[in-house]
């Protein structure tokens, strides 16, 4: 049932317009568990759906550093996903919300915000910290 909600309110958040950045583009403000601890870190776990081909996911902090990426190989099917499991600094979680700016990077076109259809999950998780 979280996943269901987590997945419907991402979808809300890329469909209306968002704050905008400076740069124009929609942030997503995702919500953690809780905020962190002393001995926590922070994991952004990113489902893609079909990306253009040679296109690149981008994921971005509020302030536009880079929290990861993923690439696309080959021609793309209507089916294909990709996974990935990012590390964010715990200090990009505030009051249990870590936004977010969502991009596409393809040859020959502008970077934009990513489609409700090219994003299908983040999910912000709370992991013990290894040491």
């Amino acid at each position: 049932m979280r996943h269901k909600f987590s997945i419907a309110l991402l979808l809300a958040s890329l469909a209306v317009a968002g704050t905008a950045s400076a740069q124009g583009r929609k942030m997503t403000e995702l919500l953690a568990p809780r905020d962190p601890g002393p001995n926590e870190a922070v994991r952004l776990k990113v489902v893609t759906g079909p990306l253009p081909f040679g296109a690149r996911l981008v994921v971005k902090t509020e302030q536009g550093d880079v929290i990861g990426s993923i690439m696309t190989y080959g021609v793309p099917g209507p089916n294909d996903t990709r996974s990935e499991t990012f590390p964010v600094q715990s200090r990009n979680v505030v009051n249990k919300r870590l936004r977010v700016q969502v991009l596409v990077e393809a040859p020959g076109a502008m970077t934009r915000s990513a489609t409700p259809d090219e994003i299908r999950g983040l999910d912000v998780m709370i992991v013990p910290r290894v040491q």
